[in-house]
Order: structure tokens, then C-alpha cells, then sequence
């Protein structure tokens, strides 16, 4: 399998993070849609990442659809229950977090990608607002013990930390320590596993 985009995306990060947690080998291809746009058409035309290739060959796009569609094909894995509560919550739990990064993303991008004379910030704030209430949720969530953690991590915990690591350091007016400490801590342990150093952020 080949793994397409840079680990400063969260969500590429995700899924490589996900891979080395269940052992799956797989050859990262660190390419920007910014940087690299011939390299990247390929794999999805649209320019996003990440983008997973199969050993067949076919290529899955999107996070959530890339892990959902590899751990169906992995017997007894625990990282997604295949039904019921469990299953819900965990991808409740995981569509909190990524629906955050998606707002997180959104303002970074406003706040770099514009002219500073261009930048509206009403939509700005908004945006840091909603990726704030977001991890807000999942504050409370972690301090609450909702969330498995190192020894009994489901998607939802690794996307958790994955998140928590990208917005501290993209978007700390919204995630920092001070306002989110039991999901600095849980963020911090997951930082220290092997899958985690395998697949380092960097800015």
C-alpha cells in the first residue's frame, strides 16, 4: 500500500498512524497538493489528501472512508466496533474531532492564504469559534472517561490525539493545554507510542 500526503495534514496523519498501530506495512509518499500538484493528480484529481492505494491498485480517498474500508477487512480488530452503540460512538466521537479539524484547517487557511487586507474577520472567528467547540467536546469527553486511551484505543482516540497535536500548534487560540488538559495529557501519551514517532507532525 502506498500512503499519499505530508503528516502535517491531521488526516493523513490519522491514517498513517492507524496503519503503524495495527502493523500494516505500507510505503508513505510525503506529497502536497500545494507543493506537488502534477505528483498528486494521480492519486485523486481533485488535489486532496490523503489518498490510500490499495495492493490492487484502486485508490480510496477521505480519512474516514480510507479506515473504515481497511478495518472491515481485518478479523477482530478493536479500533471500530463493527455495529451497534459502540460503533456510533466511536464514529460520533471521531466526526467531532474531524468535523473540528475541518474548521481548524479552514481558518488556518483564511489566515495564511489570503492577503492580510483580504482576511474577513467575522468568518475567521467563526471558524476558530466552531473548531474550538468542537475540541471543547472532546475535552469534556476525555476528562470524563469516554475515551480508551493508549491501552484500549478505538479511531476515535488516535483521531482525538492526532487533532489535539495539529491544533495546538496551527490554531492555539482554540486548543492549548490551559483550556484542554485532560486532552493535552491523553494527546501527550499518544505522542510518546511508536506508532505515533512513526509518523512525526511537522509544521
Amino acid at each position: 500500500m502506498i500512503l499519499v500526503g505530508r503528516y502535517l495534514s491531521p488526516f493523513v496523519r490519522r491514517v498513517g498512524t492507524t496503519l503503524h498501530w495495527l502493523n500494516i506495512p505500507f510505503e508513505h509518499r510525503p506529497l502536497s497538493p500545494a507543493l506537488d500538484p502534477d505528483a498528486v493528480r494521480p492519486y485523486n484529481p481533485m488535489l486532496k489528501i490523503p489518498a490510500l492505494v490499495l495492493d490492487d491498485g484502486e485508490i480510496l480517498i477521505e480519512s474516514s472512508a480510507i479506515l473504515d474500508s481497511l478495518l472491515q477487512t481485518i478479523p477482530d480488530q478493536m479500533l471500530l466496533p463493527a455495529s451497534g452503540l459502540a460503533r456510533r460512538r466511536v464514529l460520533q466521537q471521531s466526526g467531532i474531532m474531524t468535523s473540528a479539524l475541518d474548521k481548524s484547517v479552514a481558518a488556518v487557511y483564511e489566515k495564511t492564504k489570503r492577503p492580510k487586507e483580504k482576511i474577513h474577520q467575522p468568518f475567521l472567528d467563526t471558524l476558530i469559534a466552531q473548531a474550538q467547540a468542537g475540541v471543547d467536546q472532546i475535552e469534556a469527553q476525555v476528562a470524563a472517561g469516554k475515551f480508551g486511551g493508549t491501552t484500549n484505543p478505538t479511531i476515535a482516540d488516535i483521531t482525538a490525539a492526532v487533532g489535539y497535536t495539529f491544533m495546538n500548534a496551527m490554531l492555539p487560540d482554540a486548543c492549548n493545554a490551559e483550556r484542554q488538559p485532560a486532552l493535552a495529557k491523553f494527546a501527550g501519551e499518544f505522542e510518546q507510542t511508536n506508532a505515533f514517532k512513526a509518523c512525526q507532525f511537522q509544521v
